[in-house]
């Protein structure tokens, strides 16, 4: 049991909460290769909230050592769809809640490989969000850097 204890006590100094998106990007940038778990994989039904879910056409997951205090738990990431776990992944935008949602400020990085989105990513990514404001109007437009 102690040596539990001990184990959860390693695992939980090693998180780091950083509030705020921009905060976040930034410490991406400067320290870009972080553990990254993907949790919903191209392909699978997320609704970000709403009943309805809708097919990803990107990987999502988290930056589990570092806590987005909105609802603390690892930073979400989007990955964009041509990129892969092994690219350098930098931040090129993020989708934010609206203001006065219950979520807000739950937003979700995303990040592509050196730091360099193509316009057919940005496209499915925006797609993608429009359809999803579609069913229940959650997300401002996504801010790409």
């Amino acid at each position: 049991m102690l040596q539990l204890f001990r184990l959860m006590k390693v695992i939980l100094k090693k998180k780091k909460r950083i509030k705020g998106a921009d905060s976040m990007m930034d410490f991406i940038r400067k320290n870009p290769k972080q553990r990254i778990i993907i949790d919903s994989p191209k392909g699978y039904k997320k609704g970000f909230g709403n009943e309805t879910k809708l097919p990803l056409p990107f990987d999502y997951g988290e930056y589990p050592d570092y806590i987005n205090p909105a609802d603390n738990m690892g930073w979400d990431i989007i990955i964009c769809p041509s990129c892969t776990l092994n690219d350098l992944l930098l931040p090129v935008g993020v989708a934010r809640y609206k203001k006065g949602i219950p979520k807000e400020g739950n937003d979700k990085i995303i990040l592509s490989k050196d730091g360099k989105v193509s316009a057919e990513d940005k496209k499915i990514i925006n797609d993608f969000f429009k359809e999803l404001n579609l069913i229940r109007n959650r997300f401002q437009p996504i801010e790409w850097t």
